[in-house]
């Protein structure tokens, strides 16, 4: 049975010359068949005509049977036993069988399908597909897709995903370092925005890789311009923030937490009301009686405003009560941390604009891209901030993601891509992150329902959260070493395909595998080469470039303790780096850039020799007046 007249999807893309012949080829014949297995021992004529690329691993063969085309792929290749001459030249492929190609009786229509309705049976054929075949297995048909790469067993075709069951379902991009994992991020994502300009992407990049993958589409929110304030996270998140890591003052902690914040957030709705504010002069004893009448309708997880002067407050008039006075400890710990948090420069983007606080229309319009405004994903840069508090902002961009689809009524779906997701998904329970864990495992058993799509980026699917990763219908698994790794996703891969887990390792770069619901088939997959000027920053450090490019000078250093003591990337010293060029050992330097300049990054020549009348220090004693000279100097003018 044979497909030629079966319509070729078209495309405007330049085709390529064929890898495989254009004549079918019989590679071989049926020796058993399982429920989902078959076993072939392949013809000598194909050893003998060196064409054993034709069966070579993740290959989609064919199987004639009385009604249908079976298709499988080789998932193992071995040399086969003793023939009848005492010779070794044999050789066996074991196939997974994936589906079957058949035509309908009455609409006379030619369809893939999964599963198996006819077996093949002892001795049957098995042949190369055409490219029609292979055309009509993988083919999307009318449903939006997205093209991410060319098939690697025929690369006339168009490798595509099929979107809305891409991202309704969550998807997962895996892969040691160095497979191309980056660059697959953005080379996925530039294809969905580029078929859905109004999206609404959120990008959570550790590292900064991001930036300027995506151009002019693309709104990165880094350390100076992000907001995310206290009066938007919920009572746990708050909590895990504000309160001690000891197990006994966290409980005391968090059940004064729990008067006071709503206590705070019903003043500020008061003081816009009546337009006033707690004062010096206010008798807090007077104010509180009116608070609960007249709002009564804000609740601890209301996502109303307050202000943290009005919480401290509340903490000082709470700690002067009578029946406090035996226990204040709990209430001076929450006052020291709270200040200790605001005068840490980490934490601004937690207390920023207390005094007149943003709207939360302003505020989630410019994370979730409402309006999109020509910029459908938004990049958070999380490089600058600080380790400890990841889990809380991660946790709170979920949640806000998964709360916004939800009161939408699903109109806002939302796309959650989070890179280095073992980071802060983990799989260990005692590493912490309780509010991601529970706010990423909501968005991928519930998101659905709600419009809300996960996509999960890790090289250590290992050390994921198990639940979290079993929830992405389809995965990119690109190359992976690692035997856990393996394993893992070996567990978690649907389509019953783990067998053809078993090249992962030997993946080339930009190479990958697709399994899952987007997909009619498990395929192999060469990617699309991105432009220069769209690719991540995740390449390796030059060392041996750099290195032979000469002495560090002091000023370079200066800009880099200033990036330092700042928390800010991209300050002076990558300034500084962006604009000289390093010149390498015994090279001669042109006169392109100035001397002064190129000093400020490398010091080509070593250090001068001291001056012979230049001053020489005085004696022990002399040294240790001017020093008490100079210290009590700067302490008499510091106060």
């Amino acid at each position: 049975m044979t497909l030629q007249n079966s319509t070729a999807a078209k495309s405007n893309t330049k085709i390529m010359p064929l890898k495989r012949p254009a004549k079918q080829v019989e590679v071989g014949r049926i020796m058993s068949v399982g429920s989902s297995s078959a076993v072939i021992s392949v013809n000598k004529s194909v050893i003998r005509n060196n064409q054993l690329h034709l069966v070579e691993l993740g290959t989609v063969l064919k199987i004639l049977t009385n009604s249908s085309l079976v298709v499988a792929m080789v998932s193992t290749l071995k040399v086969g036993a003793v023939d009848d001459e005492g010779m070794h030249d044999g050789c066996i492929a074991h196939l997974s069988i994936l589906g079957e190609i058949s035509t309908n009786k009455t609409t006379r229509q030619t369809k893939f399908f999964r599963g198996v309705r006819t077996f093949p049976v002892l001795s049957q054929p098995v042949l190369t597909m055409s490219s029609n075949e292979l055309e009509l297995i993988f083919s999307t048909g009318s449903a939006p897709s997205i093209a991410v790469g060319r098939m690697q067993q025929d690369d006339n075709i168009i490798a595509r995903v099929k979107t809305n069951d891409l991202l309704s379902k969550h998807f997962a991009i895996i892969g040691s370092t160095g497979s191309g994992k980056s660059c697959t991020v953005a080379l996925v994502l530039q294809a969905i925005l580029d078929e859905n300009p109004n999206a609404h992407v959120v990008l959570f990049d550790p590292h900064n890789e991001y930036s300027q993958s995506f151009g002019d589409q693309a709104k990165v929110i880094g350390q100076a311009d992000f907001e995310l304030p206290i009066w938007l996270f919920d009572f746990e998140e708050t909590a895990e923030l504000l309160t001690s890591e000891i197990l006994d003052h966290k409980r005391e902690e968090v059940d004064i937490l729990q008067e006071v914040i709503l206590k705070a957030k019903q003043l500020y709705d008061r003081s816009k009301q009546a337009g006033s504010n707690i004062g010096a002069q206010s008798k807090m004893a007077d104010i509180e009686k009116d608070l609960h009448r007249a709002a009564a309708h804000i609740s601890l997880d209301s996502p109303v405003p307050y202000r943290m002067r009005d919480i401290l407050k509340l903490l000082e008039y709470y700690m002067g009560r009578l029946e406090n006075s035996g226990n204040i400890g709990p209430y001076k710990r929450l006052t020291r941390k709270i200040n200790s948090l605001m005068a840490d420069p980490r934490y601004q983007f937690v207390f920023r604009n207390q005094a007149a606080p943003r709207s939360i229309q302003e505020l989630t319009g410019e994370i979730f891209r409402i309006p999109v405004a020509g910029k459908p994903i938004c990049i958070l840069d999380f490089s600058g901030i600080p380790a400890q508090t990841l889990n809380i902002v991660v946790s709170v961009v979920s949640r806000l993601a998964f709360e916004l689809a939800m009161w939408s009524q699903r109109k806002i779906p939302i796309l959650l891509v989070c890179e280095e997701a073992h980071r802060y998904i983990p799989a260990d329970v005692e590493s912490g992150f309780a509010a991601t864990r529970r706010s990423i495992s909501r968005i991928a058993k519930e998101g659905r329902k709600y419009g809300v799509s996960l996509a999960i980026i890790s090289q250590r699917p290992s050390e994921l959260e198990p639940s979290t990763l079993s929830q992405c219908s389809t995965i990119f698994s690109m190359r992976l070493g690692n035997e856990r790794d393996q394993n893992f996703v070996r567990a978690a891969i649907p389509d019953g395909a783990a067998d053809l887990l078993s090249f992962l390792p030997s993946l080339g770069t930009a190479e990958t595998m697709v399994f899952g619901e987007s997909v009619n088939l498990p395929m192999r997959v060469i990617l699309n080469t991105l432009a220069e000027d769209r690719r991540p920053h995740s390449s390796s450090a030059e060392f041996t470039e750099l290195w032979s490019s000469g002495e560090i000078s002091p000023e370079y250093m200066n800009g880099v303790f200033e990036s330092w003591r700042t928390r800010t990337m991209g300050g002076k010293a990558s300034q500084t780096r962006q604009a000289l060029q390093p010149v390498k050992a015994n090279q001669v330097q042109q006169p392109v850039i100035p001397e002064t300049a190129t000093s400020q990054f490398r010091q080509q020549h070593a250090p001068k020799a001291p001056v012979d009348n230049q001053p020489v220090l005085g004696t022990s004693n002399e040294r240790l007046t001017d020093v008490k000279k100079m210290l009590n100097k700067a302490f008499h003018s510091n106060i």
